[in-house]
Protein backbone atom coordinates (compact mmCIF):
# COMPACT_ATOMS: atom_id res chain seq x y z
CA UNK A 1 0.00 0.00 0.00
CA UNK A 2 2.64 2.30 0.61
CA UNK A 3 4.29 1.35 -2.42
CA UNK A 4 1.22 2.50 -4.02
CA UNK A 5 0.86 5.72 -2.20
CA UNK A 6 4.45 6.62 -3.42
CA UNK A 7 3.73 6.04 -6.95
CA UNK A 8 0.83 8.21 -6.73
CA UNK A 9 2.95 10.65 -5.15
CA UNK A 10 5.29 10.18 -7.66
CA UNK A 11 2.88 10.91 -10.58
CA UNK A 12 1.73 13.67 -8.82
CA UNK A 13 5.08 15.26 -9.02
CA UNK A 14 5.74 14.47 -12.78
CA UNK A 15 5.94 17.00 -15.22
CA UNK A 16 2.76 16.46 -17.22
CA UNK A 17 0.88 16.87 -13.92
CA UNK A 18 2.76 19.78 -12.95
CA UNK A 19 2.19 21.65 -16.33
CA UNK A 20 -1.31 20.61 -16.17
CA UNK A 21 -1.67 22.66 -12.58
CA UNK A 22 -0.15 25.40 -13.49
CA UNK A 23 -1.71 26.09 -17.18
CA UNK A 24 -4.82 25.74 -14.74
CA UNK A 25 -3.77 28.22 -12.10
CA UNK A 26 -2.21 30.64 -14.77
CA UNK A 27 -5.88 30.69 -16.42
CA UNK A 28 -7.57 30.82 -13.46
CA UNK A 29 -5.10 33.44 -12.42
CA UNK A 30 -5.48 35.38 -16.25
CA UNK A 31 -9.69 34.88 -15.91
CA UNK A 32 -9.67 36.66 -12.79
CA UNK A 33 -7.86 39.67 -14.01
CA UNK A 34 -4.27 38.87 -12.37
CA UNK A 35 -2.49 38.57 -15.54
CA UNK A 36 1.12 39.41 -14.02
CA UNK A 37 0.77 36.48 -11.58
CA UNK A 38 -0.76 34.61 -14.66
CA UNK A 39 2.56 35.27 -16.36
CA UNK A 40 4.53 34.70 -13.64
CA UNK A 41 3.38 31.12 -13.24
CA UNK A 42 3.78 30.76 -16.91
CA UNK A 43 7.40 31.59 -16.84
CA UNK A 44 8.54 30.65 -13.69
CA UNK A 45 6.91 26.88 -14.65
CA UNK A 46 8.87 27.07 -18.16
CA UNK A 47 12.69 27.73 -16.99
CA UNK A 48 11.70 25.79 -13.67
CA UNK A 49 10.92 22.63 -16.06
CA UNK A 50 14.20 23.36 -18.34
CA UNK A 51 16.76 23.40 -15.25
CA UNK A 52 16.51 19.76 -14.56
CA UNK A 53 17.14 18.17 -17.99
CA UNK A 54 19.70 20.41 -18.39
CA UNK A 55 21.76 19.94 -15.07
CA UNK A 56 20.87 15.96 -15.73
CA UNK A 57 22.93 16.83 -18.72
CA UNK A 58 25.75 18.10 -17.48
CA UNK A 59 26.15 16.30 -14.24
CA UNK A 60 25.51 12.73 -16.19
CA UNK A 61 24.83 10.77 -12.84
CA UNK A 62 23.64 7.41 -12.70
CA UNK A 63 20.54 6.14 -11.19
CA UNK A 64 20.92 3.51 -8.15
CA UNK A 65 19.97 0.16 -8.87
CA UNK A 66 17.04 -1.68 -7.93
CA UNK A 67 13.98 0.52 -8.96
CA UNK A 68 10.58 0.02 -7.93
CA UNK A 69 9.61 1.74 -11.33
CA UNK A 70 11.29 2.01 -14.76
CA UNK A 71 13.27 5.50 -15.16
CA UNK A 72 15.55 5.82 -18.34
CA UNK A 73 17.23 9.05 -17.44
CA UNK A 74 20.63 10.80 -15.41
CA UNK A 75 19.77 10.98 -11.62
CA UNK A 76 21.24 14.30 -10.93
CA UNK A 77 19.45 16.35 -9.91
CA UNK A 78 15.71 15.21 -9.04
CA UNK A 79 13.73 16.57 -11.77
CA UNK A 80 10.36 15.79 -10.10
CA UNK A 81 11.62 17.65 -6.93
CA UNK A 82 13.21 20.65 -8.72
CA UNK A 83 9.54 21.18 -10.10
CA UNK A 84 7.22 20.44 -7.76
CA UNK A 85 8.74 23.39 -5.83
CA UNK A 86 9.03 25.49 -8.51
CA UNK A 87 5.11 25.05 -9.64
CA UNK A 88 4.06 24.12 -5.82
CA UNK A 89 5.81 27.09 -4.38
CA UNK A 90 4.87 29.69 -7.24
CA UNK A 91 1.06 28.73 -6.41
CA UNK A 92 1.74 28.76 -2.35
CA UNK A 93 3.38 32.27 -2.52
CA UNK A 94 0.20 33.32 -4.73
CA UNK A 95 -2.05 32.17 -2.37
CA UNK A 96 -0.47 33.32 0.81
CA UNK A 97 -0.12 36.46 -0.24
CA UNK A 98 -4.30 36.54 -1.03
CA UNK A 99 -5.28 35.02 2.45
CA UNK A 100 -5.55 37.52 5.22
CA UNK A 101 -4.08 36.36 8.50
CA UNK A 102 -1.64 33.94 10.00
CA UNK A 103 -3.55 30.97 10.01
CA UNK A 104 -4.25 30.74 6.58
CA UNK A 105 -1.27 32.00 5.27
CA UNK A 106 0.23 28.91 8.03
CA UNK A 107 -2.27 26.73 6.57
CA UNK A 108 -1.21 27.30 3.18
CA UNK A 109 2.76 27.30 3.54
CA UNK A 110 2.25 23.67 4.88
CA UNK A 111 -0.11 22.18 2.69
CA UNK A 112 2.53 23.54 -0.05
CA UNK A 113 5.72 22.41 1.54
CA UNK A 114 4.57 18.72 2.44
CA UNK A 115 3.11 18.23 -0.92
CA UNK A 116 7.15 19.04 -2.21
CA UNK A 117 8.05 16.92 0.42
CA UNK A 118 5.56 13.74 -0.51
CA UNK A 119 6.61 14.41 -4.06
CA UNK A 120 11.00 14.54 -3.21
CA UNK A 121 10.28 11.66 -0.53
CA UNK A 122 8.77 9.19 -3.47
CA UNK A 123 11.70 9.40 -5.58
CA UNK A 124 14.07 8.12 -3.27
CA UNK A 125 11.70 5.75 -1.95
CA UNK A 126 10.96 4.19 -5.15
CA UNK A 127 14.70 3.79 -5.45
CA UNK A 128 14.79 6.08 -8.62
CA UNK A 129 16.99 8.98 -7.15
CA UNK A 130 19.97 9.41 -4.35
CA UNK A 131 18.35 11.41 -1.33
CA UNK A 132 21.30 14.03 -2.47
CA UNK A 133 19.23 14.17 -6.18
CA UNK A 134 16.13 14.98 -4.59
CA UNK A 135 17.85 17.87 -2.04
CA UNK A 136 19.59 18.90 -5.21
CA UNK A 137 15.98 19.42 -7.11
CA UNK A 138 14.61 21.19 -4.00
CA UNK A 139 17.47 23.61 -3.91
CA UNK A 140 17.83 24.58 -7.18
CA UNK A 141 13.97 24.96 -7.51
CA UNK A 142 14.25 27.35 -4.24
CA UNK A 143 16.81 29.28 -5.75
CA UNK A 144 14.82 29.54 -8.95
CA UNK A 145 11.88 30.79 -6.87
CA UNK A 146 13.99 33.34 -5.30
CA UNK A 147 15.25 34.72 -8.69
CA UNK A 148 11.53 34.49 -10.62
CA UNK A 149 9.81 36.44 -7.50
CA UNK A 150 12.80 38.70 -7.06
CA UNK A 151 12.38 39.25 -11.07
CA UNK A 152 9.11 40.04 -10.67
CA UNK A 153 9.46 42.59 -7.42
CA UNK A 154 11.81 44.43 -9.56
CA UNK A 155 9.50 44.72 -12.80
CA UNK A 156 6.87 45.51 -10.78
CA UNK A 157 8.65 48.39 -9.02
CA UNK A 158 10.03 49.80 -12.23
CA UNK A 159 6.67 49.70 -13.98
CA UNK A 160 5.22 51.22 -10.67
CA UNK A 161 2.78 48.56 -9.81
CA UNK A 162 4.46 47.52 -6.45
CA UNK A 163 2.03 45.06 -4.70
CA UNK A 164 1.79 45.05 -0.95
CA UNK A 165 3.10 41.79 0.75
CA UNK A 166 0.34 42.04 3.91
Amino acid sequence: MLTEVMVNASRFGSTPSLVVIAFVAAAWLAWRGRRADSLLVVLGTAGGLALAPLLKLVFTRPRPTGHLVFVDSWSFPSGHSLNSMVVLGLLTVLVMRERPGPLWRTLFAALGAFLVLVVGFSRVYLGVHWPSDVLAGWLVGALWLVLVFTLARWNSRSSGTVRSSS
